[in-house]
């Protein structure tokens, strides 16, 4: 049996999932053999921006170079995002912490949800990495960047990493999901 999960990744007008707000949401979900962590096959992806109501910081828009001028009057797909909630047997975030308060607060059915954190929730330091930042396991990995800090390409290189084969023959996404009980 398969399993299905989606990877979220949100950028924001802030760190503080209380104060701060969502300028774009981004998920991909995808099927996997729980036992493997291999055979993924992506079945549908969704990104959108979101108008916070108020501006966005500079030192944000920095960051993620999203512009007041790009949210204007945006909205997310709500019926969409919550389609790929129903769908899915759990969320995986890069650094889920932040991903899930921002999440939850727009959509409180993804607490339904397990949240793995492919930070986290991956020993890279026992394997020799020095950061368990999302950009510097692409590198180390050899998986090709395209524009960091904007969600739905964070949302795929999450995807391209978590598919990458350990020596051990189990991909990363095998390890993370290993305590779940999902199978």
């Amino acid at each position: 049996m398969k399993l299905r999960a989606a990877i979220v990744d949100v950028e924001t007008t802030g760190l503080n999932p209380a104060a701060d707000e969502v300028v774009e949401l981004a998920m991909v979900l995808f099927r996997f053999d729980p036992r493997t962590g291999s055979g993924i096959e992506v079945l549908d992806e969704y990104c959108g921006l979101r108008d916070p109501g108020r501006p966005i910081p500079a030192g944000a828009s920095r960051a993620h170079g999203i512009t007041d001028a790009d949210v204007r009057g945006r909205k997310l797909d709500e019926e969409r995002i919550r389609s790929i909630l129903a769908r899915s047997h759990c969320l995986i975030a890069h650094n889920a912490p932040f991903d899930r308060g921002f999440v939850e607060r727009l959509f409180p059915e993804a607490r339904r949800l397990p949240w793995l954190c492919s930070m986290e929730g991956i020993g890279w330091r026992s394997k020799g990495f020095l950061s368990k930042g999302l950009q510097n396991l692409l590198a180390a990995h050899r998986i090709p960047p395209s524009t960091a800090h904007r969600a739905l390409d964070d949302a795929r290189a999450t995807l391209q990493l978590l598919a990458t084969e350990q020596p051990n023959g189990k991909t990363y996404l095998a390890e993370l999901i290993a305590g779940l009980g999902l199978r």
